[in-house]
C-alpha cells in the first residue's frame, strides 16, 4: 500500500534546475495571468511562488473549488518530486503562510488538497507555531 502522506525530503547536493524549468513552462501555460509578474520578478522562485499562492488564495476566497483543487494537484506533483530549491519554495512561499479562511472551511480546504500536500501544510503550520513559542 502506498502512503499518500509520505513527505518529500530535501536532499543535500540535489538540484531542481530541470524541474524548475518545467515548473515555469507549465506555470505560464496554466496561469497566464501571472506572466507579467513572473517576468517582472525575473525568475526569483520564491516571489513567483508567492504570486501563485496569492492566486490560489483568491480562488479560495471566490470559492472556485475546482480551480483551486486543480492548482493544488498540479503543484503537489512538483512537491512530491522536488528535492531542493523548488521544495523549499513550495514549503516557505506557498504552504507556510497559505490563508484559505476567507473563503473555505477547514474541512473544505482539507478535502480539496491532496493528502500529502495537506500534511505538508500542517507540518509548516506546526513548524511556525513551534518557532513562535521558541525561547530564542
Amino acid at each position: 500500500m502506498i502512503d499518500e502522506t509520505k513527505q518529500p525530503n530535501s536532499i543535500e547536493g540535489s538540484n531542481d534546475k530541470e524541474l524548475i524549468t518545467k515548473f515555469y513552462q507549465e506555470l505560464l501555460q496554466k496561469y497566464p495571468q501571472l506572466t507579467e509578474e513572473v517576468e517582472w520578478d525575473e525568475g526569483i522562485l520564491h516571489m513567483d511562488m508567492e504570486a501563485l499562492r496569492r492566486l490560489a488564495e483568491e480562488l479560495c476566497e471566490k470559492r472556485k473549488l475546482n480551480e483551486v483543487k486543480e492548482l493544488f494537484e498540479w503543484l503537489n506533483s512538483y512537491y512530491c518530486c522536488s528535492k531542493d530549491e523548488l521544495l523549499n519554495a513550495i514549503n516557505v512561499s506557498f504552504l507556510e503562510y497559505f490563508n484559505y479562511k476567507k473563503g473555505l472551511s477547514d474541512e473544505e480546504f482539507k478535502n480539496i488538497m491532496p493528502p500529502n500536500f495537506y500534511k505538508g501544510y500542517l507540518d509548516m503550520i506546526e513548524y511556525m507555531e513551534n518557532l513562535a513559542g521558541s525561547p530564542w
